[in-house]
């Protein structure tokens, strides 16, 4: 169940969406983590972590959603395992990176118009920021014909966005100053499928659903046991609860959808909750 918090920060370094020091800041610090997934994975060492998630792809018959990360197994070769050999994804010799939090936008934007339109969408002038559904901003942008940004699950103070190709630069300031002005710290990356904190914790989710409906334990221990046992800011499904099972499902549609791969293939039983959480609505 754990395994999404480490597969999703390497594909999105392998993609190059963000510095190493932003998918972490992202995770522990928009996504209440203790730790971000490659600081992790660098105090566990690389080759370690490596072993562990070949054993279980191999276990799983090569299920493509445990697929190892080639920029790890990169890692290994060259003999960079993190912490204990000085290196790995980060250089443990020097000082830690910093985070490229945006600068203050200044107050030229001011006043602005802003209406939230509905859950998870706010119109800000002629820009709309939307809380991320596994769509990109571009395409979102596209079918709106309007400029868009996308901002990720935002758990504490930090809100990372990413912003259609199409917006005017002004566009995305609003969006920023906007964000700024509640209280949150910024940082843009690179116009990615469901974020950062969105998509891990749908994985997660969908793991530990998974795993319920196998028999592997019950909803109690599972939680109980990610909670406690890796220190998760929340047990898995109790979170899937908490966001929504709909919401979840369209977000891993939409990822399979954009990458065509089984990898986000959501669980027969996290449909079946979808289903039951849409009919008590209506």
């Amino acid at each position: 169940m754990a395994r999404p918090f480490y597969s999703e920060a390497w594909r999105a370094l392998e993609e190059q969406v963000a510095a190493p020091e932003v998918i972490d800041a992202a995770l522990r610090e928009g996504g209440g983590f203790p730790m971000g997934p490659l600081e992790l994975t660098d105090l566990i060492g690389q080759d370690v972590n490596f072993a562990v998630t070949c054993s279980v792809f191999n276990a799983f018959w090569q299920e493509r959603r445990f697929l190892p990360s080639l920029v790890q197994q990169e890692l290994v070769l060259a003999g960079r395992l993190g912490k204990k050999s000085g290196k790995g994804v980060y250089d443990w010799r020097g000082e830690s990176p910093q985070v490229p939090w945006l600068d203050a936008v200044n107050d030229s934007f001011s006043p602005m118009r802003v209406e939230r339109k509905r859950d998870g969408v706010t119109e800000i002038d002629d820009v709309l920021l939307i809380e991320t559904q596994g769509e990109t901003a571009q395409a979102l942008a596209l079918r709106l014909n309007c400029p868009v940004v996308v901002v990720d699950r935002i758990e504490r103070d930090v809100a990372v966005i990413a912003s259609a190709a199409s917006n005017p630069h002004t566009a995305t300031q609003k969006v920023i100053r906007y964000l700024q002005q509640q209280g949150k710290r910024v940082v843009q990356i690179a116009d990615y499928p469901g974020l950062l904190v969105w998509r891990t914790v749908a994985m997660i989710a969908n793991e530990a659903l998974d795993a319920l409906q196998k028999g592997v334990a019950s909803e109690k221990d599972i939680d109980t046991a990610m909670r406690l046992g890796v220190n998760y800011p929340s047990g898995p499904i109790a979170w899937g609860e908490r966001l929504g099972w709909q919401r979840l499902l369209t977000l891993l549609e939409n990822l399979q959808r954009h990458y065509g791969e089984e990898r986000y293939r959501p669980c027969s039983l996290l449909r079946q909750r979808a289903l039951l959480e849409s009919s008590y609505e209506s």
